[in-house]
């Protein structure tokens, strides 16, 4: 063959892998819709998208949908270099079992997504993964905890009785009233939910606001970010997920699941800072004393 064959064969070579790779992305994307869609759709579907987002809050809702739909039974899932910075490591066996997402190029300054694998921790080894303390009532973990989630409230807070709940948004007044009377935990608990309501509403901006529309998103974050803290809370009334999203496209439906994931991601991780400093402060002590 000659230098010219070898070179007109290369081209055709890479022309078909580009296709194919194009094939495979489309596929992939056309996966991501139709689960995305599934989930909007059955109610059962959504609480579990939601328990397994809440568990991966830095996974975006689209890898999280498309992981349900190709794994059974994920819990904690994550890429290759994910599990190699929790000190754990895909077994050989698994290598080709992972679940088909859509990743960031490693080169930050190529545009676009990649495909890539997600694991679940099952199909991993390593390092014991280390379980989140949950808050706990009377505690300055807990006490640091609603510090930093009124902190993320666009609206004032006030100080009630009788509301009926630990919290309540008040659309009319715009502001948020707690009635201490209750456990700090019923209070995280309604406060994530009510702080979903009074951002919907926008500090009044959006004159279409009803309080029933926005009942699942704001619930859906207030469920998130519990889960994520060890805090006892209600599971969504996901029923009316189909009512809420006839009509969106796939591409909306991922947006609108999307901001919610950000929304508890946000909240959560200023919490986390929040409750770090104090237990680097214990550390210092403790070696203080030795």
């Amino acid at each position: 063959m000659s230098i010219s064959d070898l070179i007109k064969s290369k081209s055709v070579s890479d022309q078909a892998r580009v296709e194919s790779l194009r094939a495979e992305r489309g596929n992939l994307s056309d996966l991501r819709d139709a689960a995305l869609e599934e989930i909007t759709t059955r109610p059962e579907l959504y609480q579990k998208f939601l328990d397994l987002q809440a568990d991966n809050i830095s996974c975006s809702a689209g890898n999280v949908a498309l992981t349900m739909f190709q794994m059974d039974g994920a819990t904690k899932i994550g890429t290759i270099s994910f599990w190699h910075e929790q000190g754990r490591y895909v077994r050989e066996e698994s290598m080709k079992d992972g679940a088909k997402v859509f990743v960031p190029a490693r080169n930050s300054q190529r545009r676009g997504y990649l495909m890539g694998d997600y694991y679940d921790v099952s199909q991993t080894t390593g390092k014991p993964m280390k379980e989140p303390v949950p808050l706990a009532e009377n505690t300055a973990r807990m006490e640091s905890a609603l510090g930093a989630l009124m902190n993320y409230s666009p609206v004032p807070i006030t100080e009630g009785q009788e509301l009926g709940a630990p919290a309540r948004y008040d659309e009319r007044n715009l502001c948020i009233t707690i009635d201490p009377s209750y456990g700090e935990a019923e209070v995280f608990s309604a406060l994530a939910t009510e702080i979903g309501y009074a951002r919907g509403h926008d500090k009044g901006r959006n004159m279409d606001f009803d309080r029933r529309d926005y009942q699942l998103d704001a619930e859906s974050i207030g469920y998130m970010l519990c889960r994520r803290f060890g805090v006892d809370c209600k599971a969504p009334q996901t029923g009316e997920a189909a009512r809420l999203y006839e009509g969106y496209e796939p591409t909306d439906r991922g947006e609108a699941l999307e901001a919610l994931r950000k929304a508890a991601r946000n909240m959560g991780d200023g919490i986390e800072r929040s409750i770090q400093p104090r237990q680097q402060e214990r550390g210092r002590r403790r070696q203080g004393i030795r």
